[in-house]
């Protein structure tokens, strides 16, 4: 069975479940504009509410995460779960999610969430990966190669056990960064009625 990456190789950057509201933090700022985030939930109180409940019940405690803490500061933050892992939260945590979206969103929110989330999940690879659901650097510390940091302790873990990386990409610019790291992109779609991009991209083990 393959397991997270072991928290030692973390350093001080290792989140539990009792930092998922820090975590969540860090992940609303970078992902405050991007146009996939912003025309699903629209709200950025909703995101950061769907970063904290996912953190806390699904990545952190299922999966792993990384969150680069520097100088009394939160720079930035990932989260992934390996292939075993399933990212369905229970009914709780379910019920506080739709709420939180229908009340800063509306019932529109709530429904383009839901079919993104199914319409992604059937786009994931067949064989066995760990998925990197989020990962961003707070926007006043971008430049600084915390990216890299905050990503590498979970591209050990991929090459350690010899699994494919897979995540969804919404944002051009970062076609770089990913591309540096190893991610390829297999497949351009395009989201909602205005066909905003999303770019699904594997990397190999090395």
């Amino acid at each position: 069975m393959s397991q997270s990456p072991d928290p030692a190789q973390l350093q001080h950057c290792a989140p539990q479940e009792r930092d998922a509201a820090r975590v969540a933090s860090v992940l609303a700022k970078g992902f405050a504009d991007d146009p996939i985030m912003n025309w699903m939930l629209g709200s950025p109180k909703a995101q950061h509410r769907m970063f904290h409940l996912l953190a806390r019940h699904v990545y952190l405690p299922r999966g792993g995460g990384a969150l680069w803490h520097e100088q009394d500061q939160d720079k930035a933050a990932s989260l992934w779960l390996p292939p075993e892992q399933s990212k369905d939260l229970t009914l709780w945590p379910m019920m506080q999610l739709v709420a939180s979206v229908v009340g800063h969103g509306g019932i529109g929110a709530a429904l383009r969430t839901l079919k993104l989330d199914q319409y992604l999940e059937h786009k994931h690879p067949k064989v066995p990966h760990t998925y990197l659901f989020a990962v961003a650097v707070d926007p006043r510390f971008q430049g600084q190669g915390l990216g890299k940091r905050v990503l590498a302790p979970m591209l050990r873990h991929c090459d350690d056990r010899g699994l494919l990386a897979y995540l969804e990409n919404s944002k051009l610019r970062n076609l770089p960064f990913y591309r540096g790291l190893g991610f390829e992109v297999v497949e351009e779609i395009t989201i909602g009625k205005d066909d905003l991009p999303m770019w699904r991209m594997e990397r190999a083990p090395r």
